[in-house]
């Protein structure tokens, strides 16, 4: 067996390489003290590429623990792992106090803390502010030709294009995101891109495109080390065959997207298979089940910064309580749900396809 060190930086290596899976099998065997917090903090990189993003924070904090008082580079990067975990759980609170750990290190890596932040903004439905901090970082990777860079900054703009109602110019940029990961042969990035394309082609009724998309990268995720991107793959799909009355195919999907989020621990994306499960049921005109669903997804968005999910969930539990003749109660729900969509400047409320 290679000595500790050795291991160490063939499980970095293969993080880098995308394959976060063969890391953890190289990190389960005991090292030296002194190597304890890097070995904590490459469990933790290895665990957030799988998607595992809850036991990656309890990596990142136990590498925290350990890290001697001079190595600012493990420190911010365990402060920047936990913030980035935070942020894809929804928890942008947590996201930005580790984040303001992190910036106290001296030699901080200050453009990739401003990156961050605006995808904090970006999470926390902030779209409008997200954009206006997004788009000069665009404009530098631009000019320093930077494919992945380019590839990475679009996604991120075209997500919230999409959530201000700007669909037209959300579309335009993921597809422009998605040419620009492929010249850069970034294959993460062009599944990721696929995901985007396929969710702004949906909520446009462009379903055959959707579906081109959801199943290419689904495709590409097979089979791999990216749990959190097969589940999102499956649960794309199933809202683009739910959309088209594909209902049984849909409800196959999402309950494969639901076993590989739960196993994640994933509650905010968890919500997001209830709600589409539930307008499953609600279509079927099994109202009671719908209601549950509903109601399961409304608990877990309210627990994270996840507005549209909130809005969603209100949405259409009004819908079902209105149909089971509790219009009053419904009422009230549906009023709130676009009062939220106004105050946090989101139009998922106005998506017939979404």
């Amino acid at each position: 067996m290679p000595d500790p060190f050795s291991r160490l930086e063939t499980a970095r290596e293969h993080c880098a390489a995308g394959r976060p899976d063969r890391a953890l099998a190289l990190l389960n065997t005991a090292v030296p003290a002194a190597l304890e917090a890097e070995r904590r903090l490459i469990q933790g990189e290895a665990l957030r590429g799988q998607g595992y993003f809850g036991r990656a924070m309890s990596a990142y904090r136990e590498a925290l623990k350990r890290v001697e008082s001079g190595d600012r580079d493990l420190a911010f990067d365990a402060w920047f792992g936990l913030a980035r975990c935070a942020r894809s759980l929804g928890r942008t609170g947590e996201a930005r106090r580790a984040l303001a750990r992190a910036r106290r290190i001296p030699g901080a890596d200050r453009e990739t803390l401003a990156l961050e932040d605006a995808l904090v903004l970006r999470a926390d439905s902030k779209h409008r502010a997200a954009l206006k901090a997004l788009t000069p970082m665009l404009a530098a990777a631009r000019r320093r030709r930077d494919g992945s860079a380019v590839g990475f900054l679009l996604w991120a703009i075209a997500g919230s294009r999409r959530f201000s109602g700007d669909l037209a110019g959300s579309h335009r940029d993921f597809k422009e995101s998605l040419s620009a990961f492929r010249r850069s042969r970034d294959a993460e990035g062009e599944a990721y891109a696929l995901f985007g394309l396929g969710g702004i082609a949906r909520v446009r009724g462009l379903f055959a495109e959707a579906r081109r998309a959801y199943v290419e990268a689904g495709k590409r995720l097979k089979g791999g080390p990216d749990l959190f991107g097969r589940a999102y793959a499956h649960c794309g799909l199933a809202n683009c065959l739910r959309q088209q009355g594909l209902l049984d195919e849909a409800e196959r999907n999402y309950h494969a997207s639901y076993k590989l989020y739960a196993g994640l621990d994933d509650r905010v994306d968890l919500a997001f298979v209830d709600w589409g499960l539930g307008q499953i049921h609600q279509r079927r005109g099994q109202l009671p089940a719908a209601e549950k669903r509903y109601r399961a997804a409304l608990a877990a968005f309210g627990g994270g910064a996840e507005d549209r999910g909130l809005i969603l969930a209100r949405k259409s539990l009004a819908e079902v309580l209105h149909a089971r003749g509790r219009t009053a109660e419904a009422e009230k729900l549906f009023d709130s749900a676009v009062a939220l969509a106004r105050r946090a400047g989101l139009t998922a409320h106005l998506e017939p396809y979404t």
